[in-house]
């Protein structure tokens, strides 16, 4: 009878450690799905190349005013970089994931439309497809010297290797000359590598300013422009296709209410009234991997930059009366 209790306490007490084990077991792995559930609802953006990359800045500030914007309908949710800076190749494989990164703004590509989600709105107006000329200040003659496209074209140019302005720039015969890493092509620059370096409007002037302790002899050119038709999307995983609905309702409504006018000009009217695009010798040339019909699918082509405006009166309320002069 003893042998019998005591082999039923046994019993008890083995049961019992079992069943307190597969309690804290099943809150571990509830912890955890938790934890893992909320990383997966932020919004990871790319990490900047360096401390001297001022490229992704403005996207990183609209897309704080997107989720403000849809935060009634969507909810809050963390936008947060990604822990590692990445190169485009691998951000692309990343993005597909959808888990150290889930969106980046970035020029149109087939292999990146093939694979993840996009919100054909150009966040930048296109603005980056008119692109201003940093050389070295000792080519300022040689730079004033170009008449003609023909000229230009015999003016080596720089240009990163997977940068969306490259193959446009190669097929419109213009001599190219690549590096694989942003900071690089700086180097590249002030060492006369090439004469010129193509750079957006929004991009020229930070870059120069960026550079200037470093490179003193880097300066943005005051004569000409080369106008690349170019857009600026939103691409997502495919894995987060709430996030393309949020993003895309988010823009639209800014667009709507007039807050992305005033975020777009209060950021670039600096750039673009500095630019003075109405006084530059202008160059086209086309960019078959852009169709201006996407970029005008959901806003209209009103919404664009259009160097027939005037951008001195459109500025007017963000700048200071001094810029202006």
């Amino acid at each position: 009878m003893q042998d019998t209790t005591g082999n039923l306490l046994t019993d008890m007490l083995t049961n019992t450690i079992e069943k307190i084990t597969l309690f804290f077991s099943l809150t571990a792995i509830g912890l955890m799905t938790c934890a893992s559930s909320y990383g997966n609802q932020a919004i990871i953006i790319n990490k900047p190349l360096g401390p001297n990359d001022p490229r992704y800045q403005y996207t990183y500030e609209l897309m704080s005013l997107i989720v403000k914007a849809t935060e009634a309908e969507f909810g809050p949710i963390e936008v947060r970089h990604s822990d590692i800076a990445m190169t485009r190749k691998r951000t692309l494989n990343e993005l597909a994931l959808g888990e150290k990164i889930n969106v980046m703004a970035e020029a149109p590509k087939a292999d990146w439309d093939k694979r993840l989600l996009v919100v054909p709105i150009p966040i930048r107006k296109g603005l980056q497809g008119y692109r201003l000329f940093i050389i070295h200040q000792d080519n300022r003659i040689l730079m004033n010297g170009v008449t003609n496209f023909a000229d230009l074209q015999k003016l080596a140019t720089g240009s990163g290797s997977y940068w969306s302005t490259r193959k446009p720039m190669e097929q419109a015969g213009m001599k190219v000359i690549t590096g694989s890493n942003y900071q690089g092509l700086f180097t590249m620059l002030a060492n006369k590598r090439f004469v010129t370096f193509g750079r957006g409007i929004n991009e020229a002037y930070h870059e120069v300013a960026a550079f200037k302790d470093k490179y003193p002899v880097l300066e943005v050119d005051n004569n000409l422009l080369l106008h690349i038709p170019l857009a600026t999307y939103f691409y997502i995983s495919p894995n987060r296709p709430e996030l393309a609905k949020r993003i895309e309702k988010g823009l639209l409504k800014l667009i709507e209410s007039g807050d992305f006018d005033h975020f777009f000009y209060r950021r670039f009217c600096p750039d673009i009234v500095k630019s003075k695009l109405d006084k530059r010798k202008t160059f086209h040339i086309d960019n078959h991997q852009v169709s201006v019909e996407r970029m005008t699918s959901l806003v209209g082509s009103e919404f664009l930059i259009d160097t027939n405006h005037n951008y001195n009166s459109i500025c007017q309320p963000y700048l200071s009366k001094t810029m202006l002069n």
